[in-house]
């Protein structure tokens, strides 16, 4: 246990950039937008509508309709929830892709080898850190840059004479949101092991560019699916292969959707019409598709397929 906790946090201290700045810069940004918005919206109204716009003053901040104010909370914190989930992904992407590469081509694999630790250790600590560390870094992320948001809120509206604690804070719902973004990292973390899983393989396997063998191949067998199919006019066949990629991909970046079903005719799904608690009771749904269960069978094949070449391949 001690080893494999030291090995987690050599995968921290080694992306501690990727996984904690990268979410803070993020909300570094958004807050920055804001700030930059506040002191360019009474310029814009003044050019577009001669100041008979848009009005800052307490009186009229208090007078917004509370649930008014809770949905456009919510669909903030929703919606920059599904941009840390996208970026999450990426990060993750690029990361296992380097992950069983990267030593063998600087050589570090020999003094990894050299300690006492197993070449399953090993895999799966990359693998934990993908599913679990770096989900809870990002959602550290998320929790800072939203309260950085709403302090900053706060400042605005005192400036302008109205009450952050009642027209603001009593209307955001904390819990379901937040509630939501950890309950899709972990929904993200299910539908994208199988990619995962691909990467790991690719990442140990691969002699040079691993991301020739995890990117191109894919699509080299996708295509050559499709074109099988589209000659021979299997319809429905190709139809479903595809539907189901372009399902597994979409549910491995934005988790939010993943209680769509592959069969469903409406694509229109949009995290934002739904509240936190209203996400989270679909995405749990979404856990009984049978692409969960067969994503499950391959990303166990393919991380054991890693395991098993990283044992014998020492060098690029």
């Amino acid at each position: 246990m001690n080893t494999f906790k030291a090995l987690l946090e050599r995968e921290y201290w080694e992306h501690r950039g990727a996984f904690l700045k990268t979410p803070l810069i993020i909300g570094i940004v958004i807050v920055v937008f804001l700030i930059l918005g506040y002191l360019t919206t009474e310029r814009f109204d003044q050019v577009l509508t001669n100041g008979q716009s848009i009005e800052l003053s307490g009186k009229a901040l208090e007078s917004f309709n509370a649930d008014d104010v809770s949905n456009v909370i919510d669909v903030f914190m929703l919606a920059t929830a599904s941009l840390y989930q996208f970026v999450l992904f990426v990060v993750l992407f690029f990361f296992l892709l380097g992950s069983l590469y990267d030593d063998r081509k600087d050589g570090s694999i020999l003094f990894w080898k050299s300690l006492p630790v197993s070449d399953t250790q090993t895999v799966l600590s990359k693998l934990v850190t993908a599913t679990l560390v770096a989900p809870l870094l990002f959602t550290f992320g998320l929790i800072i840059s939203h309260l950085a948001f709403f302090i900053v809120f706060s400042v605005i509206f005192l400036l302008n004479g109205a009450n952050p604690f009642t027209v603001l804070w009593s209307n955001i719902e904390f819990i379901n949101n937040w509630g939501a973004f950890v309950v899709g990292c972990l929904i993200q973390a299910l539908w994208a092991l199988p990619i995962y899983g691909w990467l790991l393989f690719a990442s140990s396997y691969s002699k040079r560019r691993p991301f020739m063998l995890a990117v191109f191949v894919p699509l080299m067998v996708g295509l050559v699916w499709y074109w099988y199919n589209a000659i021979f006019n299997y319809n429905l066949l190709k139809i479903g292969v595809f539907k189901t990629l372009a399902f597994l991909l979409g549910k491995s970046t934005v988790p939010f959707t993943s209680g769509m079903d592959t069969n469903a005719e409406n694509f229109g799904f949009d995290p934002t019409d739904h509240t936190g608690v209203e996400l989270i009771q679909s995405m749990l749904r979404g856990l009984n598709q049978s692409d969960m269960y067969y994503g499950l069978v391959f990303a166990t094949i393919t991380i054991a397929l890693a395991i098993y070449v990283r044992r014998f391949r020492n060098t690029t």
